[in-house]
């Protein structure tokens, strides 16, 4: 059974705060999950405690989230790497390497930390990819800023909540409607500094532009649902491509929150790749897409340098 620890850190001035689930091998590796929109250090859910039964698990408040102080949206991704960093030197995971999740909004601090922190990084997966906001959803999101200033809750609700479950048309998605009312009860009901957090994240996230070099060399995983449309599978592949040794995985029956929808397929995944076993044949996803530089579980053909190549 985990058993829970906490830690507080400032970076810059700024308080993030941080929650470790201890396995009981203290010589399991550790899984950093870095959240999106309003997404708190305790309440990861299913997949959380999927990943409890291998790993430690260090769920993260940086600033701009949770409990941790509001950010000012001029603080960007650079910032919030370093934040990251101080509170895993803080709470003793910066001793060995760790793996790292980034989920939506989270995704870009993740993606940041593995070109700052190297060496603090053995692998990197990267959940419904939001590296920069695509322009099919920047007015929409520019739009829920206005409406919560505004105090217009029910529409920012509405809004938010479908941006992020934006999905096929006509598409099953497992849970969605689930969700979709929990998503839009959570933005309903934001007060006080959640506001302004949400506020500053989201300008953040609209100014947020990719930062390509250096390139990441550690493992790569790219994942969303087949049906997302807030980060659709041809942004996932760009975001893939960029990276020397990543593989692109899309789960059927899911959308942008497939963590949420599906936490436990969810959980067996990254529990896969954390691992190294082999994530060829998974009932529940399309076929592997990997990097032409990337090294498969087993021999392939060679392709372009910038391809991404489907496996049966």
């Amino acid at each position: 059974m985990a058993f829970e620890e906490f830690v507080v850190s400032g970076y810059g001035g700024y308080r993030s705060e941080g929650r470790t689930l201890r396995h009981r091998d203290p010589d399991v590796d550790t899984v950093v999950l870095i959240g999106g929109a309003l997404q708190r250090k305790a309440a990861w859910g299913r997949f959380e405690a999927v990943l409890a039964e291998r790993f430690h698990v260090f769920t993260v408040d940086l600033p701009g989230w949770g409990d941790a102080d509001t950010l000012p949206a001029a603080l960007g991704v650079d910032f919030l790497a370093g934040a990251l960093h101080d509170l895993l030197e803080a709470a003793g995971h910066g001793r060995g390497q760790v793996h790292v999740l980034g989920a939506s909004y989270g995704s870009g601090i993740a993606h940041r930390y593995a070109q700052t922190r190297p060496c603090a990084v053995r692998s990197i997966v990267l959940a419904g990819p939001l590296l920069w906001v695509p322009d099919a959803v920047r007015e929409d999101l520019r739009r829920s800023v206005d409406l919560l200033e505004d105090g217009r809750m029910e529409e920012f609700a509405e809004l938010s909540a479908d941006v992020i479950l934006r999905s096929t048309p006509g598409a099953r998605v497992t849970r969605q409607a689930a969700v979709r009312r929990i998503l839009h009860s959570m933005f309903r009901d934001i007060v006080g500094a959640d506001r302004e957090k949400y506020r500053h994240n989201t300008l953040r996230l609209l100014r947020q532009t990719p930062s390509p070099q250096p390139p990441i060399t550690v493992p790569v995983l790219v994942v969303t649902g087949e049906h997302d449309r807030f980060t659709p599978p041809d942004l996932c592949r760009e975001v893939a491509s960029a990276c020397t040794d990543a593989r692109l995985v899309l789960a059927y029956d899911a959308d942008h929150a497939m963590h949420l929808e599906l936490p436990a397929r969810a959980g067996d995944l990254l529990t896969r790749f954390v691992t190294g076993e082999s994530l060829d044949g998974l009932s529940y996803c399309h076929p592997v897409e990997y990097t032409a530089t990337a090294p498969s579980e087993s021999a392939r053909p060679e392709a372009a340098p910038s391809a991404l190549t489907a496996m049966a």
